[in-house]
């Protein structure tokens, strides 16, 4: 196998999250490359001997402006003849597609329903993708095409991690090849914290937001002090899994506390109830946009524009995530901090950030194909981040860049450096240059190889809970969840009135059936690898 300039023992930065820099990378195809799963060197063969390539449809999430479809498509057409170029055994041509946020889940259903070929995507919840058939079974093509992926995944991840998405024996998904171990953080803006007479250390956790949030309202009655990362605050409760250690096993419809091993109902808990009065009394006194529940601007879009304080954020390089401000800063003008305000607890769904290969793809050999080579070389995953060089970003070091004079993340044709936590090797992400000395960046590499390996776990880490005899539970559930979670997660219903109707109508669609199958495969789970 040819190897990339880098082994799978030295990373280069990593940078973690779901949100945060832009790559892409360097012109020309002289990179060495490494092999694309199943082939030698000596069964290279040119594409056009083997006839017309096999399309791949990759649909990502972005929390980046969405470019238009041209651009997109000059990105996608540079990653193509990189491939042809750099792996003539490999007959593909990808078809790269972004949506926001917002509209990335029905994006992706209608494309499915319809008939529309779709063979790379996230899935919401990899656990609902399981028990509705969405996902087809990967082993067999990661054997074959994605024995170079398999590899740096265990090398970074651990040897367990693929244990997170097998069900029945076979493999479902691709895992994210990150940190995991994300710890609940706040972005927020330096400059209006010490205006209101404040310091990074006054932040803590989400309770010592109160009396900053205070002084925030009086001083800037236009600037919201907390605004919701994504769509209908859906990302806080992570926060609070990890401080309480809650682990969902496969979805909200009952959780396990600790190492109990008694599958619990969340929404009847005294811990939740406290959280949705901490977000109701946050609406009540204006701290959060009124119409939190329904709006799809992001949280980086009030800050950009001066008009949110904070955000929460689990994204950032060192253990502090003080770098993440740093970068959050320079890609955006603004004075931008980052705080730690609590502790990772690694479950099987925290790890479940993946790619989903759909049970309609044609193309299933081929969409492992490309995601060994993305996940490998260094220059497709950093062009599918950053765009193309000179029009998007520009290179400073061997493994930085930095946007053109004058243009930022939200002004480049092309950016989509938001999708870096969802997908990829993270270890091969080309950092925003921030001034970091080598012996900063190597704390930061000496980090990133040992987090996914040393951060606590749930006690039922592995366990994948195979929903398949109660999907119809799911999605009704599912249903019920949306109607009532986002609404309190935002702060803009009645607590006591809204938690029991929304008690009342999980139970009705079928709760407690779905509590009993999850309490029921746990119990077998733990007798066989206790």
């Amino acid at each position: 196998m040819k190897m990339m300039k880098r082994t799978l023992s030295i990373l280069l930065t990593i940078v973690v999250g779901i949100v945060l820099l832009t790559s892409c990378g360097q012109s020309g195809s002289s990179q060495p490359a490494v092999s694309a799963g199943g082939a030698s060197a000596g069964d290279t063969q040119s594409a056009s001997d083997k006839g017309e390539p096999t399309k791949v449809v990759f649909a990502m999430q972005t929390f980046n402006v969405v470019p238009p479809t041209e651009t997109i498509q000059t990105v996608a057409d540079e990653v193509n003849r990189y491939i042809r170029e750099t792996y003539p055994e490999v007959n593909i041509e990808l078809e790269w597609v972004l949506y926001g946020p917002g509209d990335y889940t029905k994006k992706i259903n209608l494309m499915m329903q319809s008939g529309d070929q779709l063979d790379i995507f996230i899935p919401s919840n990899i656990a609902t993708s399981l028990s509705t058939n969405q996902l087809a079974p990967i082993t067999e093509a990661l054997e074959t095409y994605g024995q170079d992926l398999t590899a740096i995944i265990k090398e970074y991840c651990g040897d367990d991690v693929f244990e997170t998405v097998t069900q029945n024996g076979e493999i479902m998904a691709v895992p994210a090849n990150k940190n995991m171990g994300l710890a609940a953080a706040l972005t927020y803006d330096r400059d209006m914290l010490a205006d209101v007479g404040f310091k990074d250390e006054d932040i803590t956790d989400l309770d010592s937001l109160e009396p900053i949030f205070e002084k925030l309202r009086e001083k800037y009655p236009d600037v919201y002090p907390f605004v919701s990362t994504d769509v209908a605050n859906k990302n806080l409760p992570y926060y609070f899994y990890a401080k309480e250690q809650i682990d969902s096993i496969g979805n909200d419809f009952s959780v396990v506390f600790g190492d109990s091993g008694k599958v619990v109902n969340l929404f009847e808990t005294e811990e939740y109830r406290a959280l949705c009065e901490q977000m109701k009394m946050w609406y009540d006194k204006g701290f959060m946009p009124q119409d939190m529940a329904t709006s799809t601007m992001r949280g980086t879009e009030y800050m950009n524009a001066g008009r949110g304080f904070c955000t929460y954020a689990s994204y950032g390089v060192r253990e502090d995530y003080t770098d993440f401000g740093k970068m959050q800063s320079n890609s955006t003008g603004r004075n931008i901090g980052a705080k730690k305000i609590g502790d990772p607890y690694l479950t099987t769904d925290f790890a479940s950030a993946v790619l989903g290969i759909p049970s309609t793809s044609k193309a299933v050999n081929e969409a492992i194909q490309f995601l060994n080579i993305a996940y490998t070389d260094e220059y497709v995953y950093n062009t599918l981040l950053w765009g193309l060089e000179g029009r998007d970003y520009v290179k400073v070091t061997e493994d930085t860049v930095d946007y053109p004079e004058g243009l930022t993340a939200d002004t480049v044709p092309y950016c989509a450096f938001m999708t870096m936590g969802e997908w990829g090797t993270e270890s091969y992400m080309w950092g925003l240059e921030d001034g970091k000395t080598e012996e900063e960046k190597q704390a930061n590499r000496d980090y990133a190889l040992t987090v996914n390996k040393t951060i606590p776990k749930s006690p039922y880490y592995g366990f994948r809970f195979d929903g398949s005899d109660v999907k119809n539970e799911i999605t009704a559930l599912t249903n019920v969840f949306e109607q009532y979670a986002y609404p309190l997660m935002c702060g803009s219903v009645d607590v006591d009135s809204t938690l029991e109707e929304f008690n009342k109508a999980l139970y009705d669609a079928g709760l407690q059936t779905v509590m009993d199958a999850k309490q029921e495969q746990l119990d077998a789970w733990v007798a066989q690898n206790s």
